[in-house]
């Protein structure tokens, strides 16, 4: 039981490593030709969806806790911990979310059951955040209160002007671009963590 606990928290460990990782700024990427260049993909909560999954939603939580430590310790912050603030919100949600239900039962079809809730999760917690808090909070800190900065910066958007910014970025930007995040992670997720608890479970029995 000792042995099994210790394998648990090396586990919880590695995870926590390679969330901070796929977090650090070299590993998120723009996709500009479909969204704000701003809006960069980052995989950082894959690890702890996993996590959850295989430990519970404790485990997964305490992930998403150190890679949002971590990474302000290792780069600081370039969004006065907002944008931090917002990923570490979004990330408990999604990961209690999936956890919670997979849990009640370990079946494929309950996989893909707690994954869809999740990004359901993701993608209206995103969308919130980005309405209530990054949105106003970026135009007020970086731009100088100039939403025609903002507009500017959302020129991919089709027909985004000053009075219609809010709903266009909300629904072009935050919406397609945390429905996309969602899927990729939920994907690879549901492929690969079959492969990882056997791996584990293996550590864990040896």
């Amino acid at each position: 039981m000792k042995r099994k606990s210790i394998m648990k928290i090396t586990e919880t460990g590695i995870l926590s490593a390679i969330s901070t990782i796929l977090y650090l700024p070299m590993f998120s990427f723009p996709l500009p030709f479909l969204f704000p260049g701003f809006l960069e993909i980052q995989f950082s909560n894959l690890p702890a969806i996993i996590a959850g999954f295989a430990s519970g939603p404790v485990a997964g939580c305490i992930i998403i806790v150190v890679k949002t430590i971590l990474k302000l310790f290792i780069t600081g912050s370039s969004t006065s911990y907002v944008g931090e603030l917002a990923d570490l919100i979004i990330g408990l949600l999604v990961v209690l979310t999936t956890s919670l239900i997979y849990k009640k039962k370990k079946t494929k079809k309950q996989a893909l059951i707690s994954l869809g809730c999740g990004s359901l999760v993701w993608v209206m917690s995103g969308v919130l955040a980005n309405w209530l808090i990054l949105v106003p909070f970026y135009i007020e800190l970086f731009m100088g209160g100039n939403v025609e900065i903002f507009v500017s910066a959302c020129s991919i958007i089709p027909g985004i002007n000053e009075s219609n910014y809010m709903i266009m970025y909300l629904i072009f930007g935050a919406l397609f671009f945390n429905m996309l995040l969602a899927l990729i992670t939920s994907l690879v997720t549901f492929f690969v963590y079959k492969r990882i608890s056997i791996l584990f479970d293996k550590m864990e029995n040896e």
